[in-house]
């Protein structure tokens, strides 16, 4: 089950949408480093999410026995 809205590790990270001031200066992303690894820390908790889900979901399937985390 995977969310569109929510880019998978295969597919190469798409760039955000400008906001309002950010078109106003002339389309230009600002992003301070702080921003940034906000990010990347929210990436990898929605990709550790995702593969607890996906564990969760193999338990369900077949039994605690077939399923390791």
């Amino acid at each position: 089950m995977t969310d569109p809205a929510i880019p998978s590790p295969e597919e190469p990270m798409k760039p955000r949408a400008l906001t309002y001031t950010e078109m106003m200066n002339g389309g230009r992303q600002q992003m301070d480093e702080a921003e940034h690894v906000r990010e990347q820390q929210l990436q990898q908790r929605v990709e550790d999410l995702e593969k607890d889900v996906d564990w969760l979901e193999k338990l369900l399937k077949g039994g605690i026995e077939s399923a390791s985390p």
